[in-house]
């Protein structure tokens, strides 16, 4: 279903993509060649102007699971307006997210998704965490008296790191959050981060993402396959992260999920709502199928405004 932004706030002409400021020149003049390049094959398909998926603040990049939906659907992504609006998403690259939607933008009758996720700190996520699950990740780092994980608040810095406890008062620094270990290894030892995927609710498919003991705290996988959710988490598990994903107020994004081999408990350490993927040691097919399913799982949220 297309919709309509309030017709004086559409350019009567078609307007290119904005670009980052520090781009050079030849990388916006490729940038912007690449896209009208697209526009036109997506409008000869159509045989007219194509539907548009708008992000905003930010224009996602080619390596964002955005961006490859877009493609799978026949969408034109832009971060301008257009006339002929499928959805809308709050796209903006940073933890705390304070970019005010433009007024074209909100008097849309399409849907906007994440509109309200604006504070994806670790301390928010622990908050929202003990709310939903009853339980959460932070422990006192003055009166821990074994290992515990410091972290930066900031997301996606991959810093992670496990220290003795307990610290001292002068050790404590407010840009960091101090967490329980999570030892997140499977039957037969790996270290196992469960990657879910949310667009409304879960996706019927999750990513398994091994890794070395080194690379706990990091972005880099050993291997990654493929798994039924069902297969993976409890419907209690499953309620739970509804429950979280309410209170962030957040209709997509990917969820970085470890169970914890001593006490069986799933505790979610992360929310992505800008994610890159599917992830790189993923095959083909199913990185494919990965991209069909959540195709799909867009399509339906953008249709039940």
């Amino acid at each position: 279903m297309e919709h309509s932004l309030m017709p004086q706030e559409v350019p009567p002409t078609w307007t290119p993509i904005r670009l980052p400021r520090g781009l050079s020149w030849p990388e916006k003049l490729g940038k912007q060649i690449r896209h009208v390049a697209h526009w036109s094959q997506l409008a000869m398909r159509n045989r007219g102007r194509p539907p548009a998926f708008i992000a905003w603040p930010d224009l996602p990049s080619r390596r964002s699971v955005l961006y490859k939906l877009c493609r799978e659907l026949g969408w034109e992504l832009t971060n301008q307006p257009r006339k002929s609006v499928v959805g809308i998403m709050r796209f903006e690259d940073s933890t705390e997210k304070f970019t005010p939607l433009p007024q074209w933008l909100l008097a849309s009758d399409a849907c906007i998704l994440n509109q309200d996720c604006v504070d994806i700190r670790k301390q928010t996520l622990e908050k929202h965490h003990v709310e939903a699950f009853g339980y959460g990740m932070r422990i006192d780092p003055l009166q821990h008296p074994g290992e515990l994980v410091i972290k930066s608040d900031t997301n996606a810095q991959h810093d992670g790191r496990i220290v003795q406890g307990p610290l001292r008062a002068e050790q404590i620094v407010d840009t960091h959050v101090y967490q329980r270990v999570i030892r997140n290894q499977d039957a037969s030892g790996r270290w196992l981060d469960m990657r879910v995927v949310w667009i409304q609710n879960l996706a019927p498919f999750a990513y398994l993402k091994f890794k070395h003991e080194h690379e706990r705290f990091t972005n880099q996988t050993a291997s990654v396959e493929l798994i039924a959710v069902r297969d993976l988490l409890s419907s209690e598990e499953i309620k739970n992260i509804t429950k979280l994903m309410a209170l962030h107020q957040t209709e997509a994004a990917e969820l970085d999920v470890l169970r914890d081999a001593d006490d069986g408990k799933i505790y979610v350490v992360d929310l992505n709502p800008t994610p890159w993927g599917p992830p790189v040691q993923l095959g083909s097919f199913q990185a494919n199928k990965a991209i069909s399913s959540m195709s799909e799982k867009l399509t339906h949220a953008v249709s039940n405004k």
